[in-house]
Protein backbone atom coordinates (compact mmCIF):
# COMPACT_ATOMS: atom_id res chain seq x y z
CA UNK A 1 0.00 0.00 0.00
CA UNK A 2 1.56 3.67 -1.13
CA UNK A 3 1.39 6.49 1.37
CA UNK A 4 -1.38 7.83 -1.13
CA UNK A 5 -3.68 4.99 -0.09
CA UNK A 6 -2.82 4.79 3.79
CA UNK A 7 -3.74 8.43 4.05
CA UNK A 8 -6.85 8.07 1.97
CA UNK A 9 -7.75 4.70 4.02
CA UNK A 10 -7.51 6.70 7.03
CA UNK A 11 -9.59 10.04 5.97
CA UNK A 12 -12.12 7.19 4.22
CA UNK A 13 -12.74 5.68 7.93
CA UNK A 14 -16.86 5.50 8.49
CA UNK A 15 -17.04 6.29 12.13
CA UNK A 16 -16.02 10.12 12.47
CA UNK A 17 -14.22 9.63 15.85
CA UNK A 18 -11.76 7.19 14.93
CA UNK A 19 -11.17 8.92 11.98
CA UNK A 20 -9.79 12.15 14.00
CA UNK A 21 -8.30 9.98 16.66
CA UNK A 22 -6.15 7.87 14.20
CA UNK A 23 -4.30 11.24 13.04
CA UNK A 24 -4.19 11.66 16.52
CA UNK A 25 -2.26 8.67 17.66
CA UNK A 26 -0.54 7.14 14.06
CA UNK A 27 3.28 8.19 14.07
CA UNK A 28 3.41 6.81 10.58
CA UNK A 29 0.82 9.86 9.60
CA UNK A 30 2.94 12.18 11.11
CA UNK A 31 5.60 10.79 8.62
CA UNK A 32 4.27 11.12 6.00
CA UNK A 33 2.55 14.12 6.64
CA UNK A 34 4.92 16.07 9.16
CA UNK A 35 3.30 19.52 6.99
CA UNK A 36 -0.43 18.84 8.55
CA UNK A 37 1.53 17.98 12.19
CA UNK A 38 3.39 21.30 12.18
CA UNK A 39 0.00 23.19 12.66
CA UNK A 40 0.48 21.70 16.32
CA UNK A 41 2.40 24.58 17.21
CA UNK A 42 0.08 27.06 15.36
CA UNK A 43 -1.88 29.46 17.43
CA UNK A 44 -5.07 30.49 16.06
CA UNK A 45 -7.76 33.46 17.27
CA UNK A 46 -10.20 32.77 19.68
CA UNK A 47 -12.90 34.25 18.57
CA UNK A 48 -13.03 32.69 15.21
CA UNK A 49 -11.15 29.58 16.25
CA UNK A 50 -12.50 28.45 19.85
CA UNK A 51 -11.37 24.34 19.32
CA UNK A 52 -7.79 25.55 19.93
CA UNK A 53 -4.66 25.37 17.54
CA UNK A 54 -4.67 24.84 13.81
CA UNK A 55 -4.29 21.13 14.10
CA UNK A 56 -7.07 19.96 16.38
CA UNK A 57 -9.18 22.84 13.40
CA UNK A 58 -7.65 20.71 10.95
CA UNK A 59 -8.68 17.36 12.90
CA UNK A 60 -11.68 18.37 13.71
CA UNK A 61 -12.21 18.91 9.77
CA UNK A 62 -11.26 15.40 9.33
CA UNK A 63 -13.88 14.51 11.59
CA UNK A 64 -17.02 16.09 9.85
CA UNK A 65 -16.38 14.96 6.78
CA UNK A 66 -19.22 12.98 5.37
CA UNK A 67 -19.67 9.74 5.39
CA UNK A 68 -18.17 8.53 1.49
CA UNK A 69 -16.65 11.96 1.07
CA UNK A 70 -15.71 12.88 -2.42
CA UNK A 71 -11.59 11.87 -1.64
CA UNK A 72 -10.71 15.87 -3.09
CA UNK A 73 -12.72 16.76 -0.65
CA UNK A 74 -11.30 14.62 2.17
CA UNK A 75 -7.66 16.05 1.20
CA UNK A 76 -9.30 19.75 0.80
CA UNK A 77 -10.76 19.35 4.78
CA UNK A 78 -6.95 17.37 5.66
CA UNK A 79 -4.65 20.63 4.16
CA UNK A 80 -6.84 23.91 3.93
CA UNK A 81 -4.70 25.76 6.47
CA UNK A 82 -1.58 23.60 5.94
CA UNK A 83 -0.30 26.92 4.94
CA UNK A 84 -0.70 28.46 8.28
CA UNK A 85 2.54 27.19 10.00
CA UNK A 86 4.34 29.88 7.76
CA UNK A 87 2.07 32.74 7.44
CA UNK A 88 0.68 32.80 11.11
CA UNK A 89 1.94 36.11 12.78
CA UNK A 90 0.89 37.92 16.06
CA UNK A 91 -0.16 41.77 14.68
CA UNK A 92 -1.32 44.52 16.95
CA UNK A 93 -2.09 41.76 19.63
CA UNK A 94 -4.50 39.52 16.97
CA UNK A 95 -3.34 36.32 15.50
CA UNK A 96 -3.24 36.80 11.79
CA UNK A 97 -2.61 34.49 8.86
CA UNK A 98 -2.40 36.40 6.08
CA UNK A 99 -2.16 34.73 2.72
CA UNK A 100 -2.17 30.97 4.23
CA UNK A 101 -4.53 29.88 1.59
CA UNK A 102 -2.31 30.93 -1.14
CA UNK A 103 0.75 29.61 0.62
CA UNK A 104 -1.44 26.45 1.73
CA UNK A 105 -2.26 25.62 -1.90
CA UNK A 106 1.92 25.58 -2.73
CA UNK A 107 2.21 23.44 0.18
CA UNK A 108 -0.48 20.62 -0.94
CA UNK A 109 0.58 20.80 -4.40
CA UNK A 110 3.91 19.57 -3.08
CA UNK A 111 2.73 16.98 -0.76
CA UNK A 112 0.40 15.55 -3.34
CA UNK A 113 3.56 15.28 -5.38
CA UNK A 114 5.48 13.75 -3.26
CA UNK A 115 2.63 11.24 -2.97
CA UNK A 116 2.30 10.66 -6.47
CA UNK A 117 -1.40 11.78 -6.61
CA UNK A 118 -2.64 11.64 -10.17
CA UNK A 119 -2.64 15.13 -11.29
CA UNK A 120 -6.06 16.14 -12.30
CA UNK A 121 -7.40 15.11 -8.65
CA UNK A 122 -4.21 16.93 -7.27
CA UNK A 123 -5.17 20.31 -9.47
CA UNK A 124 -8.95 20.04 -7.68
CA UNK A 125 -7.41 19.74 -4.46
CA UNK A 126 -4.73 22.84 -4.75
CA UNK A 127 -8.11 24.90 -6.40
CA UNK A 128 -9.90 23.97 -2.90
CA UNK A 129 -7.26 24.83 -0.79
CA UNK A 130 -6.32 28.21 -2.91
CA UNK A 131 -10.05 29.54 -2.80
CA UNK A 132 -11.47 28.03 0.45
CA UNK A 133 -11.50 31.74 1.78
CA UNK A 134 -12.95 33.40 -1.18
CA UNK A 135 -15.88 34.75 1.10
CA UNK A 136 -14.21 36.18 3.20
CA UNK A 137 -12.52 38.42 0.65
CA UNK A 138 -15.34 39.05 -1.55
CA UNK A 139 -17.94 40.24 1.49
CA UNK A 140 -20.94 39.75 -0.52
CA UNK A 141 -24.62 39.49 0.67
CA UNK A 142 -26.91 39.96 -2.01
CA UNK A 143 -26.74 38.06 -5.28
CA UNK A 144 -27.54 41.65 -6.79
CA UNK A 145 -23.62 42.87 -5.75
CA UNK A 146 -22.39 39.98 -7.71
CA UNK A 147 -19.94 40.71 -10.45
CA UNK A 148 -19.46 39.20 -13.84
CA UNK A 149 -15.80 37.64 -13.04
CA UNK A 150 -17.68 36.33 -9.20
CA UNK A 151 -20.82 34.75 -11.49
CA UNK A 152 -18.13 33.31 -13.27
CA UNK A 153 -16.51 31.48 -10.26
CA UNK A 154 -19.88 30.64 -8.81
CA UNK A 155 -21.03 28.76 -11.98
CA UNK A 156 -17.30 26.60 -11.67
CA UNK A 157 -18.23 23.00 -11.56
CA UNK A 158 -15.84 22.54 -8.63
CA UNK A 159 -17.76 25.90 -6.67
CA UNK A 160 -20.13 23.08 -4.85
CA UNK A 161 -17.66 20.88 -3.75
CA UNK A 162 -15.51 24.43 -2.09
CA UNK A 163 -19.31 24.99 -0.42
CA UNK A 164 -18.57 22.08 1.06
CA UNK A 165 -15.01 22.58 2.14
CA UNK A 166 -16.51 25.94 3.49
CA UNK A 167 -19.08 23.86 5.63
CA UNK A 168 -16.63 21.78 6.71
CA UNK A 169 -14.37 24.74 7.90
CA UNK A 170 -17.08 26.31 9.59
CA UNK A 171 -18.19 23.53 11.47
CA UNK A 172 -14.64 22.87 12.73
CA UNK A 173 -14.61 26.16 13.81
CA UNK A 174 -17.04 26.23 16.35
CA UNK A 175 -20.53 25.42 13.94
CA UNK A 176 -19.12 29.23 13.15
CA UNK A 177 -22.66 30.99 12.12
CA UNK A 178 -21.45 33.32 9.79
CA UNK A 179 -19.09 31.04 7.43
CA UNK A 180 -22.45 28.64 7.78
CA UNK A 181 -24.92 31.50 6.31
CA UNK A 182 -22.07 32.62 3.78
CA UNK A 183 -22.56 28.32 3.14
CA UNK A 184 -25.89 29.13 2.17
CA UNK A 185 -25.92 31.85 0.65
CA UNK A 186 -24.14 30.96 -2.42
CA UNK A 187 -25.57 27.44 -2.55
CA UNK A 188 -28.74 29.12 -2.95
CA UNK A 189 -27.15 31.80 -5.26
CA UNK A 190 -26.01 29.12 -7.58
CA UNK A 191 -29.30 27.53 -7.80
CA UNK A 192 -30.52 30.46 -8.90
CA UNK A 193 -28.94 30.84 -11.30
Amino acid sequence: MSDLEYVEQVLALDDPAERENHFRIDPYLRRILPEVFRLEDVPQPPDHHPEGNALIHTLLAVRHLPAGADRRLSWASLLHDVGKAETTREIEGRIRAFGHDRKGAEIAQDILKRLEMKADAAETVVWLVKHHMFALSWQVYDSERLTRYQWRFIENPLFPLLLDLMEIDALAAGCNPGKLEQVEFYRKVRDTR
